[in-house]
Formats: C-alpha cells, structure tokens, sequence
C-alpha cells in the first residue's frame, strides 16, 4: 500500500536558477547529480527532485480557476506554519499571483509561479478554525 509520496519531480529550464529559487521557498539541496544535471531538494518532509530539461518548449499555461485547466498535474500544494508572515518574507524577492485570502473549503493560501511557469500554493489552516 502507498504510505506517502517519496518526491516530486521537475523538469526545469535553468538548474542554477530554480535551486536559488526554491532555496528562496526554504528548500535545501540534499543531492547533486551533475551528469544529469539533478538535484534532491527537502523542505520538511516535502521532497523535490528537479532536473534540466533539453527541451525548451514551455510547459502548458494553467489558469488559477482550475477546472478550466487541460488534464495533468495542476499544482503543487505545501503546508506551512503561517501563510501571512510566509508571505510577508518574500514577497519583496518573489512575485506572488495574489495576496493570502481566506478560502471557502478551509485554508489560508497564496501561490506563486515557479520559474517555469509551475503554479505552487502555500497553506496553513484558517485562524480560529
């Protein structure tokens, strides 16, 4: 039976520059693979794997409305502590798509793009919820 999902896998464009970005996010380099080029990188238990891509076709635009999206991996989604102060420390280094706001189904989120274009949500539960 599955227990958990070991990693995540990125194709990215530029590998030096995604490794600053989501260095930016909190995420540590825990490996390096420099015949691919790859790298292992871990935030708490989230796990990444992101690897440079030859191809420099870009990836799918997706909408934040999701059900107007074509069929695949839509997002990624990581939990943390506080959305607000999470965003109020790099909202001045990153470009966020919104502002924190409260949503119907439960959350606090705000997302981002990564350089690529991969939409990244961030989390925490409502307050007083």
């Amino acid at each position: 039976m599955i227990q958990s999902i070991n990693n995540i896998g990125i194709a990215v464009r530029d590998l030096e520059r995604s490794i600053v970005f989501y260095e930016k996010l909190g995420f540590q380099v825990q490996d390096r693979d420099e015949e691919t080029p790859a790298a292992s990188l871990q935030a708490g238990h989230a796990w990444l794997y992101i690897f440079q891509t030859s191809s420099r076709e870009l990836a799918a635009s997706r909408a934040p409305e999701l059900v107007q999206n074509p069929p695949g991996i839509d997002h990624i989604s990581f939990d943390v502590p506080d959305v607000d102060e999470f965003y109020d420390r790099l909202k001045d280094e990153l470009t966020f798509e919104v502002e924190p706001a409260d949503q119907s189904w439960g959350a606090r989120a705000v997302s981002l793009l990564d350089p690529d274009g991969n939409r990244l949500y961030f989390l925490s539960p409502l307050k007083g919820a």
